[in-house]
């Protein structure tokens, strides 16, 4: 039984520094676009957050040590796409819709 309460109290832990990830705008852009349009590369991550691409870099090595998202390399290229294995299993996120975001692509 201390194992089990030991794996919840974690994963509410590793919820609330997702959570805290996404509260910042680009994260939030970029977790959506991902979600909705498959894997990316960070050129074009770059251009939807208008940012430089240090930066979204920086970002999306945050969320990938998280668990939001994976990164493979193809050729030079880095393409990046969400990641359904966070290790919680009742994740919020795959309930969560996030509708309203400002998706500066479109």
């Amino acid at each position: 039984m201390k194992n089990h309460e030991q794996n919840k109290k974690t994963n509410k832990i590793k919820c609330t520094g997702c959570f805290k990830s996404l509260g910042i705008d680009a994260r939030i852009q970029i977790y959506v676009y991902l979600r909705d349009n498959g894997e990316k590369t960070v050129s074009e991550l770059v251009k939807l957050v208008g940012l430089t691409q240090p930066t979204v870099s920086y970002h999306l090595k945050e969320m990938r040590e998280l668990g939001l998202l994976e990164s493979r390399r193809s050729g030079k290229e880095v393409l990046y796409k969400v990641s359904h294995e966070c290790g919680n299993t009742d994740c919020v996120l795959d309930a969560v819709k996030f509708t309203g975001v400002r998706n500066a692509g479109h």
